[in-house]
């Protein structure tokens, strides 16, 4: 759409017009060279994936990871949670839910600290526990919104590697701000920028976690 513009800062802005991109958008460089996503088995879902080792199950802690009923991985999980909005416009149908449910470990074995994954980013979310002992339903999602409400950088946003990925980040950072258009918080909300959220690409329906092979890394679904 043209006269969309995309920003990466206040003080650095990017002009994107979707669907016909700039032409002047070109893949940043740096001394160890541009980022490019891996390949994956993950090419129906947008965006590029962190790495994540894989390993075997070789300790029982691993083998007998689950995440907290309301973080668990289902395709109608317990918590309605839109991540790109704060955690406080959760809500749920499960009539369980409590504040002392929030406060429970979001994670078993409860762990101090671990990392969370989705083939949607390229960046790795580290959970870290506020009461000092484990990381909490809570810290989980409190975690997620702000590790995505950080800003991108043009490099970041180039190392997409096609116009048709970086339409779609442009559509989703414009879809966010413009949800706010007439209500307080719109111009800052637009002038802020581009920001890691923006890289789902619309698909920030939290779905929950599930554990991987690796002990202390969980994969975020989402849809």
């Amino acid at each position: 759409m043209p006269g969309r513009h995309v920003r990466f800062s206040t003080e650095n802005s990017f002009h994107s017009p979707p669907p016909h991109l700039s032409s002047s958008i070109s893949t940043a460089s740096s001394s160890s060279g541009p980022f490019t996503p891996p390949s994956l088995p993950y090419a129906s879902l947008p965006g590029p994936t962190p790495f994540a080792p894989r390993r075997s199950y070789t300790d029982v802690s691993i083998a007998h990871a689950r995440a907290h009923r309301l973080m668990a991985f289902s395709e109608s999980s317990l918590l309605s949670y839109d991540i790109s909005l704060h955690p406080s416009t959760v809500s749920t149908h499960y009539h369980g839910l409590s504040s002392a449910g929030m406060l429970e470990p979001a994670v078993y074995p409860p762990q101090s600290t671990f990392s969370i994954v989705t083939p949607h980013l390229p960046w790795t979310i580290l959970v870290v526990a506020s009461n000092g002992r484990y990381a909490t339903v809570s810290d989980t999602l409190t975690a997620l919104y702000r590790a995505l409400r950080v800003n991108v950088t043009p490099t970041k946003f180039n190392s997409l590697g096609t116009h048709k990925l970086m339409r779609r980040v442009a559509v989703a950072y414009t879809h966010r701000y413009m949800r706010l258009k007439g209500h307080h918080g719109y111009a800052e909300e637009k002038a802020a920028g581009v920001k890691r959220v923006d890289f789902l690409m619309g698909c920030t329906k939290l779905r929950g976690l599930s554990p991987t092979e690796s002990a202390g890394v969980w994969r975020l679904h989402l849809s």
